[in-house]
């Protein structure tokens, strides 16, 4: 689902270059099963994350700047948190509580784990929402945000959950500029070679008797860096 209005890269490439020198390219991270379009090789850093029941995660963070704007992707690996609250449910129980405080809140916290990432935005002081709705990328659910902050600069956030990880893909721009449709756009899936998945039906991650890892809907996989539309079947 792309409610922003679709223009080719190569056109925006060109209107950007006289404030931004700035190659655009396709940066893939097998390790985090993704890719996205960035302004030059992006920084990676380190973070540990706070979900919505107090685990705390690693990931990462991947930043790009150029002078139209600020970009980043920001993946959370919540693959064990199943053993976390099993972990913590286990040590309450160990310390002779019962009830709700040694509930296994593995489920809740996973399946809420998009709306617990756009409460973050919604909790900023001083942003204003101006379009909040489902959006998918290549058919992975997910919601698309846009906020104008105290500073009235813009950010756009599509957030997704996909093979047990968060994915909170994230652009500013000053107020007057351009919408960041390059970036935004730019979010695919990425396999263990680096190519891009595309599902035939509708994925939602974390909900019913979810666990990692589950039995993949079924997908297709191309190779961006040649060709948008080649699509190159899975192995079977």
């Amino acid at each position: 689902m792309r409610l922003i209005p679709l223009i080719p890269a190569a056109l925006i490439v060109s209107l950007a270059q006289p404030v931004s020198a700035q190659d655009w390219t396709r940066f893939t991270s097998t390790e985090d099963g993704f890719s996205a379009n960035f302004p030059g090789q992006p920084k990676v850093e380190t973070i540990t994350y706070t979900s919505e029941y107090r685990q705390q995660l690693p990931g990462r963070t991947y930043t790009a700047s150029d002078p139209l704007g600020r970009y980043s992707t920001t993946v959370v690996d919540y693959r064990n948190i199943e053993k976390l609250h099993a972990d913590r449910a286990a040590k309450c129980r160990a310390a002779q509580g019962d009830g709700d405080s040694c509930q296994n809140d593995f489920r809740v916290d996973l399946a809420g784990a998009t709306d617990h990432a756009v409460w973050n935005y919604m909790k900023r002081d001083g942003v204003k929402f101006t379009h909040y709705m489902y959006y998918f990328v290549e058919l992975v659910s997910g919601r698309l945000i846009q906020m104008t902050n105290p500073d009235k600069t813009r950010t756009f956030a599509a957030i997704h959950q996909h093979a047990g990880r968060l994915y909170i893909h994230e652009a500013t721009v000053a107020s007057g500029m351009p919408d960041p449709i390059l970036f935004m756009q730019g979010l695919a899936w990425a396999d263990d070679k680096g190519l891009a998945i595309r599902y035939r039906t509708i994925y939602t991650e974390g909900y019913g008797e979810w666990k990692f890892p589950h039995e993949m809907p079924p997908f297709t996989v191309r190779d961006l860096n040649t060709s948008i539309d080649g699509t190159i079947p899975p192995k079977k």
